[in-house]
């Protein structure tokens, strides 16, 4: 059972016998009747969070390409402000686009969900048995469709560390680079009317995401005294710049179906950049960081890698260049689509369009960056060879 869990929230306290652990938790009920609720005894005094993005095991399975994985170790320090001992059930909600349906899980099942994860919970002394609950979520705020659940004992003002590590498949799939359907376009922007800024060609690609739900744990008393997100990312990005986009294997019955229609993926090492929020990250060794005090946890942490359709080395200009003049209409000039298209490769490294056309096509992506101090004299050599490969395509067809 591999399947494509989006992220991990941050632990909330779940409660399966109301009567008896109300207090101390922040969900109440069971199965079905599971609900968030505010603890009023329990303190999450602090988070460290660490993420390590990276390839993972299988390139494929079941024919679906990718199984990048991103690897968890979270310490959350839990505090007991209650002079009373205190028995509370612990949950990791998971949003997960398989945990679909009501059906109850079988002890089997659960147990390897937990293995599939690799979900471990410890603490100073003791490693908790770890437990898959499924229900049907009812929409709204603190409804999860799954949890990883463990019970704790907490004697009267006790401080326990809780350590949880576990894997999963990063997310991937197809979608288009334009702010509008990131829910941020800007309404007043103008769409360019050239044709080839209409090819899906320049604004297509795969993105691959990890991330973290930090919002359910708010639902501890008080603020976090202080929180710390690390994400790993440069060995990741490293692999990415080699392994470009994933193919399907030979003997697949994608692969077959994809030689019967044109790859929509023609380019094997294409250009790609990220996203990241929230807002707040600082650069450090080997990838990026999040540092908070007094902190109320609200605003999830995402990183995207989108690769997009744009040559990155002057070996795959051909086949880019090739896939736009295909889409061309009859009596289109070709040079000039290219001269447009040479504008947005350029705006990728940061140089504003001077094309009406190219500018508005550009301000509507969500990479465009422009940079002030933009020259070519600043362009790496792999950046200097692909703008000199689209110039010599561009000059032979001003020729013909």
């Amino acid at each position: 059972m591999r399947a494509a869990i989006h992220v991990f929230s941050l632990l909330v306290l779940v409660c399966s016998a109301p009567a008896a652990l109300a207090d101390a938790g922040v969900f109440a009920g069971n199965g079905q009747s599971l609900h968030q609720i505010t603890s009023k005894s329990i303190q999450l005094a602090s988070i460290d969070v660490t993420m390590a993005l990276g390839r993972g095991p299988y390139l494929y399975d079941g024919g679906v390409a990718g199984m990048d994985r991103a690897r968890y170790l979270c310490k959350f320090v839990l505090h007991s402000k209650s002079d009373q001992p205190e028995d509370a059930e612990i949950g990791f909600p998971v949003d997960s686009e398989f945990a679909e349906g009501d059906t109850p899980v079988s002890p089997a099942d659960s147990a390897n969900w937990v293995l599939e994860y690799s979900f471990i919970a410890r603490d100073e002394g003791e490693t908790y048995h770890v437990e898959y609950v499924h229900r049907k979520p009812k929409g709204g705020p603190g409804e999860f469709a799954f949890l990883f659940t463990w019970k704790m004992s907490f004697r009267p003002q006790e401080i326990k560390t809780l350590t949880v590590s576990y894997e999963m498949p990063i997310s991937m799939g197809l979608i288009t680079t334009e702010k509008e359907e990131q829910g941020s376009r800007n309404t007043q922007s103008r769409r360019p009317e050239s044709t080839v800024f209409q090819m899906e060609t320049l604004d297509l690609g795969t993105m691959e995401q990890a991330g973290y739900i930090t919002s359910t744990g708010s639902s501890w008393a008080g603020n976090v005294e202080s929180a710390t997100f690390t994400v790993y990312t440069e060995p990741f990005e490293e692999y990415l710049n080699y392994r470009g986009v994933l193919e399907a294997t030979a003997n697949s019955d994608a692969s077959r179906a994809a030689a019967e229609r044109e790859n929509p993926f023609p380019i094997k090492h294409p250009w790609w950049f990220r996203t990241v929020s929230p807002d707040g990250w600082k650069a450090v060794k080997g990838g990026i960081q999040w540092k908070y005090q007094n902190y109320k946890p609200q605003d999830p942490i995402i990183v995207r890698y989108y690769m997009t359709e744009f040559p990155r080395s002057p070996v795959d200009v051909d086949t880019f260049v090739n896939r736009i003049l295909k889409r061309l209409g009859k009596g289109e000039s070709q040079a000039n689509a290219l001269t447009e298209v040479e504008q947005v490769l350029l705006a990728t490294y940061g140089k504003e369009p001077t094309d009406p056309d190219a500018r508005a096509y550009v301000e509507r992506q969500l990479w465009y960056t422009p940079r002030k101090d933009f020259s070519l004299a600043s362009l790496s050599s792999t950046q200097k060879g692909t703008v000199e490969a689209l110039d010599v395509r561009i000059a032979q067809l001003k020729k013909e």
